[in-house]
């Protein structure tokens, strides 16, 4: 399952990113990571269990780093069963052709570990195309 989590800064797409990692917390059976650029006030509410990464301390920038990043997670750690991402194009830039392309490989990761991924996007579901709108809401 992939999600997009879709609007203009300031919707409180956090907010329900934060409440659906409780949730995970709740019911999953693997791991949890949750990924955001840079420590925040609101990631010491997360649970203990919930493995929280900042990029900016390892230098993630950029589409290409991020998706090495989070696949390096995956072969890693196989048993990562939720991966959550606050801000990811904040984390890989605003080019759609960038978060597109990402997407298309959280699709191989998901039906090569069954990895759920919900992430909080600033952008609206319009401007994804055809392919990709499934995902956004």
């Amino acid at each position: 399952m992939i999600r997009l989590i879709c609007g203009p800064k300031g919707t409180g797409k956090t907010k329900i990113i934060l409440d659906e990692v409780s949730k995970s917390v709740e019911t999953a059976k693997g791991d949890i990571v949750f990924i955001t650029d840079t420590k925040k006030d609101f990631t010491r509410g997360i649970d203990f269990n919930v493995r929280v990464l900042y990029t900016d301390e390892f230098s993630v920038n950029n589409p290409v780093a991020f998706t090495g990043f989070v696949k390096g997670l995956m072969a890693g750690n196989s048993d990562i069963q939720y991966l959550f991402i606050d801000g990811l194009a904040r984390i890989i830039g605003e080019d759609m052709k960038d978060v597109e392309a990402f997407v298309k490989s959280l699709e191989q990761l998901e039906r090569e570990y069954s990895l759920s991924t919900v992430a909080t996007i600033s952008k609206l579901q319009e401007e994804f195309s055809d392919n990709y709108k499934r995902y956004a809401e």
